[in-house]
């Protein structure tokens, strides 16, 4: 049961960390450098691509979305877990 989550939450933080490396190298691609053009947003918890490169470049824009979908669904994972019924362990 439990693991089960835990690996729906795995392979989540997998595709997030597989769309976050696609979309740093199309910003790579497009000349553009990461770091100054993405910030992260602490209360969705994902990082922000500045919104003038994803208007300007169309695959930019689609891993973004991309990402984006993977981080909730990870988050979503994270919440699964966070409902199942906590354990005593003895300490």
């Amino acid at each position: 049961m439990s693991t089960h989550r835990s690996e729906a939450w795995s392979d989540a933080h997998f595709q997030v960390n597989e769309a976050l490396g696609n979309l740093l190298n199309q910003l790579r691609d497009h000349g553009y450098n990461p770091s100054l053009h993405i910030s992260y947003d602490k209360e969705e918890h994902h990082l922000v691509v500045d919104p003038i490169i994803l208007h300007k470049h169309e695959s930019v824009k689609q891993v973004y979305l991309t990402y984006l979908d993977a981080c909730r669904a990870r988050d979503s994972a994270v919440e699964q877990i966070q409902e199942l019924p906590k354990l005593d362990l003895g300490f």
